[in-house]
């Protein structure tokens, strides 16, 4: 009798617990999803916020989203860290993206086009300490301050069917002191001279064309636009482009001086580039998306805030800065 009543405080005790720890757990996961409400509610009104009164620097560090700098094996730390914003909650078409990093302030206009997931940095300060400037000088990758994606394919996105028809486009900021021979950019001759040298290091050689049946698609790596220079509201900037299989990509770079580069990365809707080379052929979503990724471009603007007026190779006529939207307008 003594060892069953025993056996039965055990089994009410292993019941009991069994029983405390289903009602935590419940009390956690009803803990967690009001937590995560909470979490929901103050982003949907911080970028409420945004929306009617700008993207000023304390909304953008309250909100919870951060891009880390790639330094490899190295641990992500508070100095490469930097806040992002999802631009499709904020702005609109006709509107300025609007990057503030350091002393530069670039600019470029929202196209009118079905966006995607697409992510910016509006303001990064890598020289305020000196443990950020070191971490930005050791990624070989720098700050990508943007990640932008559009949308021209066939049937209503999501549900795309047929040709998918995505834009994307990034934007890197890095320091020119992790490129060895940093001299060889510090002109737009220099750096024209560079980013050729670098396309043309990307064509596969025919043993690499012939090495396999699954390498053959090598052979349509091909460039369609050789290293040039173009100016883009009074600045210098080198612009190249290759064709690969079904995709072609624009590369556009310019140096802002002493120690730092921008490069802007288009990838057009995927495509049979090659085989038409004629683009009065192209479907009229494709033709859309040049017309509207040329449109951005010529929109670029980079201007330095407190310009001295020192000599820059890159600058060719100093322009003011893109207009910001009304509502972040000063009152009069």
């Amino acid at each position: 009798m003594r060892y069953l009543h025993r056996l039965l405080i055990g089994i009410d005790s292993i019941a009991a617990l069994f029983a405390m720890q289903s009602a935590l757990a419940e009390n956690t996961t009803t803990d967690k999803a009001e937590q995560w409400r909470e979490y929901q509610e103050k982003r949907r009104q911080i970028y409420k916020r945004m929306a009617k009164e700008g993207v000023s620097r304390d909304l953008v560090a309250a909100i919870e989203g951060n891009i880390y700098l790639d330094l490899g094996p190295i641990k992500s730390t508070p100095y490469t860290t930097y806040k992002k914003i999802w631009a499709e909650e904020v702005l609109k078409p006709g509107e300025h993206y609007r990057f503030e990093l350091d002393e530069n302030i670039l600019a470029m206009v929202v196209p009118d086009a079905i966006v995607g997931s697409s992510w910016i940095v509006p303001y990064a300060d890598t020289r305020t300490e000196p443990e950020r400037d070191a971490a930005l000088k050791k990624s070989k990758d720098g700050l990508e301050v943007a990640n932008l994606a559009w949308h021209y394919g066939t049937g209503i996105w999501p549900l795309l069917i047929g040709w998918k028809g995505d834009m994307n486009m990034t934007i890197a900021y890095t320091d020119i002191r992790i490129v060895k021979n940093a001299e060889d950019i510090s002109t737009p001759e220099k750096l024209r001279k560079r980013a050729s040298t670098l396309q043309k290091g990307r064509l596969p050689s025919q043993e690499q064309i012939n090495y396999s049946e699954s390498t053959k698609f090598l052979a349509e790596t091909r460039i369609y636009l050789d290293a040039e220079t173009i100016v883009i509201n009074g600045r210098a900037w080198i612009r190249e482009a290759m064709n690969e299989h079904y995709s072609r990509s624009y590369i556009y770079r310019t140096a802002l001086l002493p120690d730092r580069m921008l490069t802007v990365r288009i990838h057009m809707p995927q495509f049979d580039y090659n085989g038409n080379p004629d683009a009065t052929d192209y479907p009229a979503p494709l033709k859309q998306a040049i017309v509207q990724m040329e449109a951005m471009m010529d929109s670029l603007r980079l201007v330095k805030r407190n310009d001295d007026g020192t000599q820059d190779p890159f600058v060719i006529e100093r322009v003011d800065p893109a207009p910001l939207p009304i509502r972040e307008q000063p009152a009069r």
